[in-house]
C-alpha cells in the first residue's frame, strides 16, 4: 500500500514539473521577446514623436491664423496702414512697442504669440511700455527686410523690401504698396536668438535660390546655412502668415515670397 501511495506522489510531482516546464519561458525565449519589444518601440517612437509635433504644428498654425486676421483688422482700422515692426515713442525713444503690442487689441489671449515647439521661447525685456507683458514672447518674427544689401552682388534683389517697416519718426507702409498681398509673407516662425528680419539675405529662401548660406545677422551662417532667421521647427517646415491674412505651412520658400513685388 505504501509503495502504491509513493508512486502516486511521484506521478503527481512529475506532472507538476512537466506542467511548469510547458507553461514557462526559457531564458533564450525571454530574450527574444525583449528584443522584439525593443525593435517595435524603436519603430513606433519616431512615429509618435512626429504625430506629437504635428499637433504642435497645428496649434502654431492656429496662432498664425489669428495673427493674420488681427493684422488685417489693424490695417482696416488704421487707414490701410500696416502695423510697424517696432515703434519707439518719440521724442526720446523711452518706450518700444513691437508689432505684437500693436495687434494685442485684436488677440483673445497672449498665448497666441507663443509657438508650442519653440524651446526655449524667445523673449524681449528692453524698454517695455507700462502695462505690457514683460518679457514679451517673440517666437514669431515680422518680415521687415529692406531687400538685399548691395554688397551681396544680387542687384535684382536690392531694394526688394518686405511689408513691415519700423518707426523712426516715419509713417508706416500702406497696404497698397504691397503688390501681392496673398503671396507676401508677413510673419513667420523665427529663430529664438533674433528679433526680426531686416535684410533679404536672412531668409531661408536665400539659400534655396542658390546664393549661399542664409545670413544670421550680417554674416553668412555657415553652421546652419539653410535657415537664417527662420526656424523650421515643424517637421522640417515653418508656419507663416501672409499679408492678406491667410496662414500656411511652408517647407521651402522662394525669395519672391518675402518681397512686396508681384511676379518675383
Amino acid at each position: 500500500m505504501n509503495t502504491h501511495r509513493q508512486c502516486l506522489v511521484l506521478i503527481r510531482e512529475a506532472s507538476k514539473r512537466k506542467l511548469r516546464a510547458a507553461s514557462g519561458f526559457t531564458l533564450i525565449e525571454l530574450l527574444v521577446v525583449i528584443a522584439i519589444i525593443a525593435i517595435l518601440a524603436g519603430m513606433l517612437l519616431p512615429a509618435l514623436a512626429k504625430a506629437k509635433e504635428k499637433g504642435r504644428q497645428t496649434a502654431c498654425l492656429s496662432n498664425m491664423r489669428q495673427i493674420g486676421l488681427g493684422t488685417v483688422m489693424y490695417v482696416q482700422d488704421h487707414q490701410e496702414f500696416m502695423p510697424y515692426g517696432y515703434a519707439y515713442t518719440w521724442p526720446g525713444q523711452k518706450d518700444l512697442y513691437w508689432w505684437q503690442d500693436l495687434l494685442r487689441p485684436y488677440m483673445q489671449t497672449e498665448s497666441v504669440y507663443s509657438c508650442p515647439s519653440a524651446r526655449p521661447h524667445a523673449t524681449w525685456t528692453d524698454r517695455r511700455p507700462l502695462g505690457t507683458p514683460k518679457p514679451l514672447v517673440k517666437d514669431y518674427i515680422c518680415n521687415a527686410q529692406g531687400g538685399a544689401y548691395p554688397e551681396s552682388g544680387k542687384k535684382d534683389w536690392v531694394g526688394a523690401n518686405g511689408p513691415f517697416i519700423n518707426n523712426w519718426e516715419n509713417p508706416s507702409r500702406r497696404m497698397s504698396e504691397i503688390q501681392d498681398p496673398s503671396g507676401t509673407i508677413a510673419i513667420s516662425d523665427g529663430s529664438t536668438n533674433v528679433f526680426e528680419i531686416w535684410r533679404l539675405e536672412q531668409v531661408e529662401g536665400w539659400y534655396n535660390a542658390g546664393y549661399g548660406p542664409a545670413y544670421l545677422g550680417n554674416s553668412p551662417d555657415t553652421k546652419n546655412p539653410t535657415m537664417g532667421h527662420i526656424a523650421k521647427r515643424h517637421n522640417k517646415g515653418f508656419n507663416a502668415t501672409f499679408c492678406d491674412g491667410h496662414a500656411q505651412v511652408i517647407k521651402k520658400s522662394t525669395l519672391g515670397m518675402w518681397t512686396n513685388r508681384a511676379n518675383d
